[in-house]
């Protein structure tokens, strides 16, 4: 009876909710292709179909490349986002690196892949980085499909001295005329990220109007779903480049409310959310969808 009380109630304020919930991307973890396979056959009973599948730890290379072969073959009603990530992909050097990468588009392409996300990683080479690999399919049309359009991170939250680089680097993705996504860092501090998105998009409404073959740039922005587990284990071993106020790893309260604030910020920017906390069964979706809600407030 509670179940079923709770799925009514669901229902019924999934219409005020701040984003719909099939409307949204999620990121996905997994340590086996049995489990992946598992993952998204929970994804299709509960209509959730765009997915991204990073790469980082032990995903990458061959293991990352089965991975997307899987996802599109047995799952073809999912849309997936692959990302690689020059730091996870490195083969000794720059020009083994860059052919790597040229390879990589090649067999995502032919999977059904029309859309990369490119990140240089959580330590950037000095040989190579995102910045580089785009000049480098720029000035090389000829090495991969023309269709092929390619998301770029940023963040927002970098002190004054570290963000006026992030915004260089930004402009110099942008100018190869390949992207067509940005996808923003999570941060907790709300009020930066509103000053700093307004930035972002006078940034790129001059770049849509000094380049004639780009209409639109998506915006994706990052969410991680707290836990009490998560918060202590952010605390004593903190992720590089993800800026989280001491409030918010002090109280699962008030991390909600800032993680409602984020998402009330991104429904404002027309900013589509990308989950990166596992999402793996009903009690997680349960927990997802209270917070799409928005009633942390």
């Amino acid at each position: 009876m509670y179940n079923r009380f709770l799925k009514i109630y669901f229902i019924f304020q999934m219409k005020d909710s701040l984003f719909d919930l099939n409307n949204i991307r999620i990121e996905i973890s997994f340590k086996s292709y049995d489990e992946l396979r598992k993952i998204l056959s929970f994804y299709e009973r509960n209509n959730l179909y765009k997915i991204n599948i990073p790469c980082k730890n032990n995903l990458k290379k061959d293991v990352l490349l089965q991975s997307i072969k899987i996802s599109r073959e047995e799952f073809p009603c999912i849309d997936l986002i692959p990302h690689f990530s020059i730091l996870h992909e490195f083969k000794r050097n720059r020009i083994n690196t860059q052919y790597s990468f040229i390879k990589f588009l090649q067999t995502v392409e032919c999977l059904g892949c029309m859309q990369v996300l490119l990140v240089s990683g959580s330590q950037r080479r000095s040989t190579l980085d995102s910045v580089a690999a785009l000049s480098m399919l720029k000035d090389n049309p000829s090495t991969f499909n023309q269709d092929i359009s390619f998301g770029v991170a940023f963040n927002p939250y970098l002190p004054s001295f570290l963000f006026d680089e992030e915004i260089l680097r930004l402009e110099k993705k942008l100018q190869t005329g390949l992207v067509s996504s940005i996808w923003i860092q999570f941060g907790t501090d709300y009020k930066l990220l509103k000053s700093r998105i307004e930035i972002l998009l006078n940034i790129i409404s001059n770049t849509i109007i000094n380049n004639s073959k780009i209409s639109n740039i998506l915006l994706f922005g990052s969410i991680l779903i707290p836990s009490k587990q998560f918060l202590v284990r952010f605390k004593y071993r903190p992720w590089k480049g993800v800026y989280c106020s001491s409030d918010f790893l002090e109280s699962l309260e008030i991390a909600n409310k800032l993680v409602s604030n984020i998402l009330k910020t991104y429904k404002e920017y027309q900013i589509c959310p990308i989950i990166e906390t596992n999402i793996t069964n009903e009690y997680h979706l349960k927990k997802l969808k209270m917070i799409l809600l928005g009633n942390y407030t």
